[in-house]
């Protein structure tokens, strides 16, 4: 019986260090959001060369969409012309950190290892996205001489601002809300269940190898966010865990899984999907090794099993996990009950079914893609149907309707 209370304890604690890192993440990618639309990410990626890869990086880095987020996001780009390199560079780089897992990352685990991933996540972005455009390169000559580059939905400044609050509680904390709960809870078990020690012990002296090998093998199919990764390596790492192997999964997990393996074969081909795998794998294992030489030689291991998590009062903690509960409690109201009694009559609707939508994201990314089309009004997303139902004045626009929801990323079903 003790059991369960000490679970409910390590929760409780795992929550309280990351709700309030969390709330100021979610800030900075809110001013991202107004500050940097999707059409400059897309204006910016067009051409096969380093610069594009550079900037597909620099521009993914910071954003906080989840691994299934990023699918159609990528998918939009690389319709808008955007070259492979860079579409491989965006998908990885952008699930693997951004601006709430940075944050959770560095109250969980100290400034050098949110540093340390940030650059890892760097290296393998760019270096799989200049691979992909080196081995690919006439495969990609051809398809920028066929391809037909669409005109991405536009929002002005205001938009933006006005839509923030929605912004960030449905798009931001709805894409990653189930599997932060999730992941907090498995950080919880595994700190009650797990014994101190417990790697060293049952791997023997390999075990930082092995503890690799077995996170490469768990991360690549798995399908967890950036943010609900943090606390399951934090918890692996008190428990004897090597940082690089806590690094492998971090790398691994939010980057790939079976489903956004299948689409990127889709979206980019045979090659470039090995590239992708291959260079995450090879890269994280490489990388996981340099990160314990760093920790031997200059303890940070012991820099990171001791990071002092009192630097901020604890009144302010508590104050950011009661607002972080408060807005997943309005979040599941809203969306899992309130919606289903919000009833639009509607005089002609129009019904398309849309494949691809896994998340607040995708659903907020499809609704906007109708509104681009005049004459579409009372856009309702169903995203467990899988489907959108609006009005339109003129029935011709309805295939207009359904190119702008195949420009955005996603597929008439």
């Amino acid at each position: 019986m003790e059991l369960i209370p000490r679970i409910f304890q390590e929760t409780i604690f795992f929550f309280n260090e990351v709700a309030i890192y969390l709330l100021f993440g979610f800030l900075v990618a809110g001013i991202l959001h107004i500050l940097f639309p999707d059409s400059i990410v897309r204006r910016h990626l067009g051409k096969s060369s380093l610069g594009s890869v550079l900037k597909s990086t620099a521009f993914g880095i910071p954003l906080p969409i989840c691994s299934c987020g990023v699918i159609p996001v990528a998918a939009s780009m690389k319709n808008s012309g955007a070259s492979k390199g860079a579409t491989i560079s965006f998908l990885i780089s952008t699930p693997q950190v951004g601006a709430d897992s940075f944050m959770i990352t560095y109250s969980l685990l100290g400034w050098v290892f949110a540093i340390f991933r940030i650059i890892a996540s760097l290296i393998t972005a760019i270096l799989a996205g200049l691979l992909v455009n080196i081995f690919g390169r006439r495969e990609q000559e051809a398809e920028l001489t066929t391809s037909s580059c669409q005109i991405p939905v536009k929002e002005t400044f205001w938009d933006r601002l006005k839509s923030i609050f929605s912004y960030v509680e449905y798009e931001l904390l709805g894409s990653i809300a189930n599997s932060l709960i999730i992941g907090i809870l498995i950080a919880g078990v595994i700190s009650a269940f797990i014994p101190t020690g417990f790697f060293e012990t049952y791997m023997g002296v390999d075990s930082n190898f092995w503890s690799m090998l077995l996170m490469l093998v768990i991360g690549i199919p798995l399908y967890v966010c950036a943010s609900a990764s943090t606390p399951i390596a934090a918890s692996l790492i008190l428990k004897g865990m090597s940082p690089g192997a806590a690094l492998v999964f971090l790398l691994t997990g939010p980057a790939t899984n079976a489903m956004s393996i299948a689409m990127v074969f889709k979206m980019v081909g045979k090659k470039a999907t090995i590239i992708y795998l291959f260079t995450i794998c090879a890269v994280s294992l490489a990388l996981g090794f340099l990160l314990n030489i760093f920790a031997d030689i200059y303890g940070l291991s012991s820099i990171i099993l001791v990071h002092q998590h009192d630097v901020l009062p604890m009144w302010l903690k508590i104050a950011g996990s009661v607002i972080l509960i408060f807005m997943l409690v309005w979040f599941y109201i809203k969306t899992k009950w309130l919606n289903k009694y919000e009833v639009v009559e509607m005089a002609n609707k129009i019904s398309v079914n849309v494949a691809g939508m896994n998340c607040m994201h995708c659903a907020n990314s499809v609704k906007k893609a109708v509104e681009a089309v005049d004459g579409t009004s009372n856009v309702v997303v169903d995203l467990e149907a899988n489907k959108v139902d609006f009005e339109i004045t003129t029935d011709e626009n309805v295939d207009k309707v359904k190119s702008e929801i195949v420009a955005a990323g996603y597929t008439i079903a």
